[in-house]
C-alpha cells in the first residue's frame, strides 16, 4: 500500500498525487468506488483534501462521480486506448520524422544513455523502475522539440501512458520486446527509419494492451493478480 509521507505541498495536491499513484499502480482498481471514509483509512486524507482532490482527478479523467452513487475510479476503455495511442502515433512519429532532416546530438546521446541503462538491469528493476526508465525515454524525444505546446500535451498523457504501461510490464517478455523496439528506433536514427521503427513499437505497446484489458473484462481477478 502507498503510504504517504511528509510533503511541503498544499493538502490538495498531495492528496491528488497520493490518488493518482494508487490508481496508476492499481492499489485503487478500475471501477473501485472511493468515499471519504475508506480514503482516509488507506492514505490518511481528510475531507476538505480529498473532496479538492477529487475535483481535480475528475478533470483529468482519472475519475467520475456519478450522482447518488458515489466517485468511481475510471476504467481503462478500448476506446480510451485508441485515443491515446491515435495521439501518440500523431505526436511521436511526425517529431522523428522531423528527426530524420535535423538530428538533435545532446537528445540522441540522452536516449542512448537511457537505453544502455535498460539493457544493462532490466531484469533486475521492479516495473515502476523500469517504467521511469521507459517514461524518460519518450520525454526525452518530446522535449527536443523545444515546442512548450508539445511538451505540454505529453505532461497531460505521461501518467496515463504510465498506467497503462505498469499493466503489461509485468510480463517479462514484453519488457524485453520494449528494449528491443527502443533499439529498433534507436537504428532507425540513423538509417532513416526511425519513424516507421516508433509506429511499431507504439502499435505493438497498443495491441499488448488490448488483449490484457479483453483478459482482464472476461476474468476481472486477472488485473489483480498480474500486479501483485
Amino acid at each position: 500500500m502507498i503510504k504517504p509521507t511528509f510533503d511541503p505541498m498544499p493538502l490538495r495536491a498531495q492528496a491528488v498525487s497520493i490518488l493518482k499513484e494508487a490508481i496508476i499502480s492499481g492499489e485503487l482498481h478500475d471501477g473501485e468506488v472511493m468515499t471519504e471514509r475508506t480514503i482516509l483509512e488507506k492514505y490518511n486524507i481528510g475531507k476538505t483534501p480529498f473532496r479538492e482532490a477529487i475535483q481535480t482527478l475528475e478533470a483529468e479523467g482519472w475519475v467520475k462521480k456519478i450522482p447518488y452513487k458515489g466517485t468511481f475510479v475510471t476504467p481503462l476503455t478500448e476506446k480510451g486506448i485508441h485515443d491515446l495511442f491515435e495521439l501518440r502515433l500523431y505526436l511521436e512519429t511526425s517529431i522523428l520524422k522531423h528527426w530524420q532532416r535535423e538530428c538533435s546530438p545532446k537528445a540522441l546521446h540522452e536516449l542512448n544513455k537511457i537505453q544502455k541503462e535498460m539493457e544493462k538491469s532490466s531484469a533486475l528493476l521492479t516495473p515502476e523502475v523500469f517504467m521511469q526508465w521507459d517514461k524518460d525515454f519518450h520525454q526525452v524525444i518530446y522535449h527536443s522539440t523545444l515546442n512548450d505546446r508539445i511538451i505540454a500535451i505529453y505532461d497531460q498523457i505521461k501518467d496515463h501512458i504510465r498506467r497503462i504501461g505498469l499493466r503489461v510490464i509485468h510480463h517479462e517478455q514484453r519488457r524485453e520486446e520494449v528494449i528491443q523496439e527502443h533499439r529498433a528506433i534507436l537504428t532507425g536514427l540513423t538509417n532513416g527509419r526511425a519513424e516507421e521503427a516508433m509506429e511499431q513499437h507504439l502499435l505493438k505497446q497498443k495491441a499488448t494492451f488490448l488483449k490484457l484489458l479483453s483478459l482482464e473484462t472476461n476474468n476481472p481477478t486477472q488485473q489483480r493478480k498480474d500486479q501483485q
